[in-house]
């Protein structure tokens, strides 16, 4: 079930709602508080691929031409 982050703009208090994918988002999800001036916040999630997170470093071909390292540059 997604969680959507909401700010109140009355009391600065940060709250979070869970709703189903399938379910309509609702015009105003009011804070804790009652307040229904919220805004909603957007955060970034992080994703990765699997396996380790250092990446290597990608060799670069060495003498010749500036564009393929020199294999297709006269």
């Amino acid at each position: 079930m997604p969680a959507y982050q909401y700010r109140c703009r009355a009391c600065d208090t940060s709250f979070e709602v869970r709703r189903g994918i399938s379910e309509p988002a609702a015009v105003n999800n009011p804070c804790p508080d009652g307040h229904i001036d919220t805004t909603r916040v957007f955060t970034a999630v992080a994703v990765s691929r699997g396996g380790s997170a250092s990446a290597s470093p990608v060799p670069v071909p060495s003498g010749g031409g500036a564009c393929c390292g020199g294999a297709c540059c006269g």
